[in-house]
């Protein structure tokens, strides 16, 4: 029996399109093939609600309904159980509606759990539009970036959340237009957000220089990397105190005051900032390389990154490949693969066929093959 963290059953209920699905994978890298439509996307999107309110797909809670439910949404449900290293848990994520209102419920062993407390493991995941990362906006390229950090950093994803606080209530009062009688308050929040926001930028400047240093060449196609941030105050952290940038952003945040009140949206933050990719000798950016080379670059981003793992010993985090065939080589997908068992994470892959890897291929005795079509999964009860 395996003893790393993983999960050793997952059941669905009038989860999206899966009126009841039940799954018990027993090997590292559980392979979920199915024919389009089938909701192989939809499972890995349930796993990930482990560590988001809204998943992979940022939905909201009642599109993860099952359109076809009829009954109180208390019959929806996701079941894990865990196997964390040392016993199995019962994880339970359900949804209540009160008033057209939804929100989410968690339970931990039949026990409800208050959904601000942290787990001591996480989920990350590559989605097929990630293969288009460069090209993408810079919000995407954070979100990746914000997605790396907080898989072996749980403070930094709180710090996100709280920082998001502060700028939507800092915002919400400049929208009235009543600065002047919300000067104290105002005050108090850009200090906190100046706080929160060095030390969000500190996370970040220590996490891209361990993934510029674990960058290796695992293949000719493969160009060494150097990975930079262009914030105005990432950038001053270089060669700045803490305290300087701390100062620096509040001074910036008050200045735009009247100018945020106007445009309804905040102009100068730390949020805002792009993750820059560059090819380490040539520094061309990665940007400029061709479409298949730009693929490419995301896979050497997370191998530099599972090197990470491997170096912080980080073993609680669960992997989700999404639809991972239709967008790169069969050869980088092997490395993949191949690196993550290695690294007893537990991963979960999506694609259309089952006969996915080779017959030949050594990966055919780690894998756990599952076909969604099979009714054997399923109870079809409408």
């Amino acid at each position: 029996m395996n003893n790393n963290f993983r999960i050793t059953q997952l059941k669905l209920s009038n989860y999206r399109n899966h009126n009841f699905l039940q799954i018990n994978p027993d090997k590292n890298i559980v392979l979920i093939s199915g024919k389009n439509g089938s909701g192989k996307t939809n499972i890995l999107e349930s796993i990930s609600l482990l560590n988001s309110n809204s998943g992979f797909r940022n939905a909201s809670l009642s599109e993860l309904i099952r359109t076809k439910l009829v009954g109180p949404t208390e019959l929806f449900g996701v079941n894990f159980k865990l196997f964390n290293g040392s016993e199995l848990v019962d994880i339970g994520i359900g949804i209540k509606e009160k008033m057209n209102v939804f929100s989410k419920v968690t339970s931990l062993n039949k026990k409800k759990k208050n959904n601000n407390s942290k787990n001591n493991f996480n989920t990350f995941w590559v989605l097929p539009q990630m293969s288009h990362l460069l090209q993408g906006t810079p919000e995407d390229r954070r979100s990746f970036l914000n997605l790396m950090i907080s898989t072996i950093d749980d403070s930094y994803k709180r710090r996100l959340s709280e920082y998001t606080k502060l700028k939507n209530e800092r915002l919400r009062i400049l929208k009235t237009m009543q600065i002047d009688n919300n000067i104290n308050w105002l005050d108090i929040i850009e200090k906190k957000m100046s706080e929160v926001g060095v030390v969000l930028c500190d996370c970040r400047r220590v996490f891209l220089k361990s993934l510029n240093k674990y960058f290796y060449k695992i293949d000719d196609q493969i160009p060494l990397l150097t990975l930079k941030l262009n914030g105005l105050a990432d950038e001053t952290l270089k060669i700045k105190p803490a305290l300087y940038v701390e100062e620096l952003i509040r001074e910036n945040l008050k200045k735009n005051r009247i100018k945020d009140s106007i445009s309804g949206r905040t102009n100068f933050s730390i949020d805002k900032t792009d993750l820059l990719v560059f090819e380490k000798e040539s520094l061309k950016e990665g940007k400029n390389f061709s479409t298949g080379e730009q693929k490419i670059i995301i896979i050497s981003i997370i191998f530099s990154f599972l090197n990470i793992l491997e170096n912080l010993k980080i073993s609680k985090v669960l992997f989700l490949l999404d639809d991972i065939f239709s967008y790169l080589d069969y050869r980088f997908i092997k490395s993949i693969v191949n690196r993550l068992n290695e690294l007893k994470l537990q991963t979960w892959m999506t694609d259309v066929r089952a006969n996915s890897f080779e017959k030949s291929d050594k990966f055919e005795s780690i894998i756990h093959n599952i076909n969604i079509d099979d009714y054997r999964f399923k109870v079809i009860n409408n």
